[in-house]
C-alpha cells in the first residue's frame, strides 16, 4: 500500500475537510448525488423552517453546520478505517493510503481548526448544549470504533445516522433556544434518513436479510410508510417542517422512479 505523499494532489485532497469523506465514502456522482438528496437539503429545509431563513442564510448556516460536522466525523473515518477494521468482522478498506503520525496531526489539527472557525462564526462557542452535542458525538464515534461485539456496533451506528443529519441542523435551533425544534430535527432524521439506512446496515452487515431494498421503489415506500407518524409530528407541534422534508423525499423518489420507466433512446441513454 502506498505511503502519503505531499505531492500527490489526490493524496492531498485527503488533508482538506471533506476530501477524505469525498474520496472514501461519497464516490461521485451516484453517492454525493444521493446524499445531497436526501440528507443536506432536507437540513437545509429543516434550518430554513424551523430558524425562520431565507434560502441564501439557510443554506450558509448549514454548510457551517456541516463544516463542523463533517471535520470532526472525518476523525471518525480516519479510526474506522485503521483501528476498526481490528474489531470489524466484515471490513472494507476504504483509502489505500498509509499516513504517518506526522501527516495524522496534520488531518486532526485541520479539521479542529476549521470546526472552531465554523462554531464561532455560528456564534454558539458558549452553548453548552451544542458542545454536549459534539461531546455525543464524540463519545459514539469512539465507541463504534473500538467496540468488539458487533450487536453493540447497531447502536452506535444508529446513533452516528442521526448524527450525521441532526448536527448541521442544530445550531441555528442552539442559538434560537428552541428545545422544541431541535426534537423534531432529530425526530424527522429518525424517520426519513436514519430508519432507512439502519436497515441497509443490516443487511449489509449480514444481520438481515432484505433483497427487497434493491429494488428501485424500495425508498419510496419507505417515506409513504411513515407518513402517518410524519404528519402527526408536524400537527404535533404546528410545524411544517417535517411534512415539507417528506415531501421532498417522497418527489425525489417518485423522479428516480420515473426514471427507469423513460424508454431508452436510439442511443441508449434515457433521460426525464
Amino acid at each position: 500500500m502506498p505511503r502519503f505523499c505531499v505531492t500527490d494532489p489526490r493524496h492531498l485532497i485527503l488533508l482538506v475537510p471533506f476530501g477524505y469523506a469525498f474520496t472514501s465514502r461519497y464516490h461521485w456522482p451516484r453517492d454525493f448525488v444521493v446524499n445531497a438528496l436526501t440528507a443536506w437539503v432536507p437540513g437545509v429545509i429543516l434550518v430554513a423552517l424551523l430558524g425562520d431563513l431565507g434560502a441564501g442564510p439557510a443554506v450558509l448556516t448549514y454548510l457551517l453546520g456541516y463544516a463542523v460536522f463533517i471535520s470532526l466525523y472525518e476523525l471518525g473515518y480516519l479510526a474506522n478505517d485503521t483501528i476498526g477494521l481490528r474489531h470489524d468482522p466484515t471490513p472494507r478498506r476504504r483509502v489505500d493510503v498509509v499516513m504517518s503520525p506526522a501527516i495524522i496531526l496534520v488531518f486532526g489539527t485541520v479539521r479542529l481548526g476549521v470546526a472552531l472557525a465554523a462554531i464561532l462564526a455560528l456564534g454558539v462557542g458558549g452553548a453548552g448544549l451544542y458542545w454536549a452535542a459534539l461531546a455525543a458525538l464524540g463519545v459514539t464515534l469512539i465507541a463504534h470504533n473500538t467496540l468488539r461485539a458487533t450487536e453493540m456496533k447497531f447502536f452506535t451506528f444508529l446513533q452516528l445516522s442521526l448524527f450525521r443529519f441532526a448536527l448541521p441542523v442544530l445550531p441555528v435551533l442552539v442559538v434560537a433556544g428552541d428545545v422544541v425544534g431541535m426534537l423534531i430535527c432529530f425526530a424527522t432524521g429518525l424517520l426519513l434518513f436514519t430508519l432507512p439506512r439502519f436497515l441497509t446496515y443490516l443487511d449489509a452487515k449480514g444481520r438481515l436479510s432484505l433483497p427487497e431494498r434493491k429494488a428501485r421503489a424500495y425508498h419510496l415506500k419507505t417515506h409513504l410508510a411513515v407518513l402517518p407518524l410524519v404528519t402527526l409530528l408536524s400537527i404535533a407541534t404546528h410545524e411544517v417542517a417535517p411534512i415539507a422534508c417528506l415531501l421532498w423525499g417522497v418527489f425525489v423518489q417518485l423522479v428516480y422512479v420515473a426514471r427507469a420507466r423513460v424508454p431508452a433512446h436510439p442511443g441508449g441513454a434515457t433521460s426525464l
